[in-house]
């Protein structure tokens, strides 16, 4: 199913606000009628988290990126409120387009992590736009503000009903469960596991229900697995899912591919091998890999951005003999399976 994938990241953090910061893929769009791919990607700075933005680049070539002026000098499209948030950073989890109403006033979704107003809990926002450069937020208050900030968001389809009745909207968030007897030398979660719950709402505005737990490791996975995030996408008559598996031993984080019917009951597909493991040693993937953007089909290929590190969960190097290269964005092409396969029942 994997074709290829990048040896170096494809985008570099070249300018002032940039510099420094960690490039992570958060959404990738066709755009001129399928001839270039629009990227949205988060700049990260873990020692001065307010410092964190999402910014835009364009490419017609996968290899020459523009990063284009969006009225300010900068490709920045978003910053953060600006409020220390104590938990969690200023962080854009995932961004969907409306296709298939191209009259819809605003076609761009947004779900976010920020603190707002500095009176008020940091948690995960939502916000709109008409073009996918200027954004408003929903509310001015966030609607969950439990768990972390480790989430995704995908419209439901219309046609399932759910425990709660018919959704608009599905959020996907890591949620914990207390487990004393978990490995726990090296993760900053001690004695927490790790798993998926789901969140819907009858609209964007809500309200939202949840969260319910749909996911989590089982005996057939080693010990020290935990769920730590799911990215889901439109697949056939179903969903796909990008799992990011953390292993807290050794503190690394691959992808698997799950697949449901309807959203909440999921199956593992591939023997539960990776979608998109490791890269060799000396890569910049060969520590943590993650993929927040959904995969996307560019001129008859299968493209999926994803985000690599050489070092781990824990800011260790993941090899401790020569260089660590820096993290960045990557490609992963598939073939045509990935986005063909037939969700039905537990024959994946």
């Amino acid at each position: 199913m994997l074709i290829s994938r990048s040896q170096n990241p494809i985008l570099a953090g070249d300018k002032d606000w940039e510099r420094g910061g960690i490039l992570s893929a958060t959404g990738a769009f066709t755009e001129d009628e399928g001839d270039a791919i629009r990227l949205y990607y988060r700049i990260s700075f873990p020692e001065a988290p307010l410092r964190n933005v999402l910014c835009l680049a364009r490419s017609s070539d996968l290899e020459t990126w523009e990063k284009p002026d969006l009225g300010d000098g900068t490709n920045i499209v978003m910053r953060g409120s600006g409020n220390e948030v104590g938990y969690g950073t200023f962080m854009t989890c995932r961004i969907l387009r409306n296709d298939l109403d191209r009259t819809a006033t605003n076609p761009w979704t947004m779900l976010y992590w920020d603190r707002l107003t500095a009176h008020r809990e940091p948690g995960f926002c939502l916000a709109t736009s008409s073009d996918g450069i200027h954004w408003t937020p929903i509310s001015r208050h966030p609607f969950i503000t439990s768990a972390n900030d480790a989430a995704s968001l995908i419209e439901a389809r219309k046609e399932c009903i759910t425990p709660l009745g018919k959704a608009s909207h599905y959020v996907y968030q890591q949620t914990w469960k207390y487990n004393p007897a978990l490995p726990k030398d090296r993760d900053n979660l001690k004695g927490l596991h790790r798993r998926i719950s789901i969140w819907r709402a009858g609209s964007l505005s809500g309200p939202w229900r949840g969260p319910i737990s749909i996911l989590e490791p089982d005996e057939s996975d080693p010990l020290d697995t935990q769920f730590y995030w799911l990215s889901p996408f439109p697949l056939g008559n179903g969903y796909g899912g990008l799992l990011h598996c953390h292993h807290t031993v050794d503190q690394t984080m691959d992808v698997q591919l799950i697949v449901s019917e309807d959203g909440w009951s999921w199956q593992r597909a591939l023997n539960r091998s990776p979608l998109l493991g490791l890269g060799e040693r000396g890569r910049f993937d060969c520590g943590m890999v993650s993929a927040w953007a959904m995969p996307i089909r560019w001129k008859n290929r299968v493209l999926l951005f994803y985000s690599g590190r050489a070092t781990v969960h824990d800011g260790q190097a993941r090899y401790s003999q020569g260089s660590t290269p820096e993290p960045g964005i990557g490609i992963a092409e598939f073939s045509d399976e990935l986005l063909n396969m037939e969700v039905c029942g537990d024959s994946v």
